[in-house]
Parts: structure tokens; sequence; C-alpha cells
């Protein structure tokens, strides 16, 4: 009996540990807002996880689309725009919330800069 309990706990202990939805929304925010003059000031809208997979070597490979908004060189925000960053993530141990992660493609527009097709194809 109590091993029929261990081996229904391990799989539901190691599921706990992988990065998910949440981590990469977190770690998409911090990467774009530091592109900004002002990180502080970035806000953010419509962010969701487009695209999250399992590789076969442990990584959580996810796709986070949003816009934001951020102050300029006067003060002003200067108005939401689209971005998305594609992270290669891994759990940095069994019992951690840690996470080590790569940044993929990654795109942040500005007033001037049309989506690339890699936005649309990933965001739209």
């Amino acid at each position: 009996m109590k091993k029929i309990l261990l081996a229904l706990a391990i799989p539901l202990v190691l599921a706990g540990c992988k990065p998910g939805e949440e981590k990469a929304i977190s770690l998409a925010k911090s990467e774009v807002a530091a592109n900004l003059k002002d990180p502080a000031s970035a806000q953010f809208r419509n962010v969701k996880v487009a695209k999250m997979t399992d590789a076969d070597d442990g990584r959580i490979i996810a796709v986070v689309c949003g816009e934001i908004n951020g102050k300029n060189g006067f003060g002003a925000y200067a108005g939401f725009h689209p971005f998305f960053v594609e992270l290669n993530m891994k759990s940095k141990g069994m019992f951690s919330k840690g996470v080590d992660y790569t940044l993929g493609e990654h795109f942040l527009s500005s007033k001037d800069t049309p989506p690339p097709q890699a936005y649309i194809d990933r965001c739209q």
C-alpha cells in the first residue's frame, strides 16, 4: 500500500517543479521592461502564454505575447506596443522554484515598427 501511494505521489511532486505559465509571464515582463528607458514605468496588458511546449531534454519552451507601455525620454507614456518573447526554461532542481532560462526569438515594437511575421505567426 505504501509503495502504491509513493508511486502516485512522485509524479505529483515532479509536476509541481516544472516552470509554469505564471513564471514564463513574469520572466518575459522582466526581459521586455529591461529594454525601456525607464523599466519601472512599464505597464502591461493582454499578456498571455501563446504556446508552451515540453522539450525532450526537460526544458519548457514558452512564447509570451502582449503589449507594453513605458515612458519615453520626455517622461510621457509612449502608448502600448506589441511584444513577444520566446523563453527556454528549465527548473533549477526538484525542490526549487528557481528557473534557468535563455531567450529565444523576441520582438518589441516601437511606434514606427510594424510587427514582423514571427509575431503574427506566434501571437495572432
